[in-house]
């Protein structure tokens, strides 16, 4: 993994930390410390700065302001904590993909649920998975993967290992959302029409 993706593993596991103890702070250094121990850093993270600290630290965190700014933990005088926002992020998986018959308009393989160019980004607003992509007319099959493999994966109507999702799609942007609550998704083309 890049140093980026390798952050971003980390900050998740700052949140599920905190999660883990609701409600109790925890002085910053310890859950900068534990995340680093559940993903361990790469060898140039590794690497000293003037200030006595890791490269890998300093940028998770410099990284855990965005943490503040969504609303997933708060950074008090006593520790950091979770909000009951951050509770629920640090229950969603790790990555999650739209994986189909489209890989290859997005830069991806078909059906390449590692592929960094069919990842869904996570939107607290919505507090859901979306994908946005141009795709001309034609019919798309797709399933959500997640975690990057096919281990967990949801079907039409959100069911587990179930048949592919059917778009029958008139061409133009086109916004995919999965809920991992209901592990289903919904597509909303460009007019606004749900499809």
């Amino acid at each position: 993994m890049s140093a980026q993706d390798n952050t971003a593993a980390r900050l998740k596991a700052i949140v599920q930390i905190l999660a883990e103890q609701p409600g109790t702070p925890v002085k910053g250094a310890d859950v900068l410390a534990a995340a680093v121990a559940r993903v361990p850093l790469s060898e140039w993270e590794s690497e000293v700065l003037s200030g006595g600290v890791a490269r890998g630290v300093k940028r998770l965190s410099a990284a855990t302001a965005a943490l503040v700014k969504e609303g997933f933990i708060i950074k008090g005088r006593t520790g950091w904590t979770t909000t009951e926002e951050g509770a629920r992020y640090a229950a969603a998986p790790g990555a999650v993909a739209l994986a189909g018959n489209f890989g290859h308009r997005l830069g991806a393989e078909d059906w390449a649920p590692a592929a960094d160019q069919v990842q869904m980004a996570y939107s607290p607003v919505s507090q859901s998975w979306e994908l946005t992509a141009q795709l001309p007319a034609g019919t798309y099959e797709y399933k959500v993967a997640i975690d990057r493999s096919w281990e967990e994966n949801y079907g039409a109507f959100g069911i587990s290992n179930g048949a592919n999702h059917v778009l029958q799609h008139d061409g133009g942007v086109v916004t995919f959302r999965y809920d991992h609550r209901s592990k289903d998704t919904a597509v909303t083309v460009l007019d606004g029409a749900l499809v």
